[in-house]
């Protein structure tokens, strides 16, 4: 029986080695332009963009922290820089009215 985790969508490309190191691609396709575009994570490793695409397609669950990140660093190439974040208050004492009755 096949591995179910291995199991591609219908409209998935097989598998292609990449061009420049021969190891499995992330992803692949063929631009209009006739260039095939690669992500390989041996290869685009050190490309900031490359990089990031490569660490969300392993985990996609790192798409809130990626773009908090991609702020983050539009946000101090304008000059501005993040502001520590305050401790939440602490909430206040529940009144006794709102207690019900026999369990304050």
């Amino acid at each position: 029986m096949a591995d179910p985790s291995a199991r591609r969508d219908d409209d998935e490309q097989p598998a292609r080695p990449c061009s420049r190191c021969g190891t499995e691609l992330l992803l692949h396709w063929h631009v209009m332009t006739g260039v095939w575009m690669e992500l390989c994570p041996a290869c685009d490793a050190h490309r900031p963009a490359a990089r990031a695409f490569i660490q969300w397609h392993r985990d996609p669950k790192a798409l809130p922290k990626l773009f908090e990140d991609w702020e983050t660093e539009t946000m101090h190439a304008q000059g501005w820089m993040p502001a520590p974040q305050p401790d939440a208050p602490p909430s206040p004492p529940t009144h006794l009215r709102l207690v019900p009755p026999g369990r304050g």
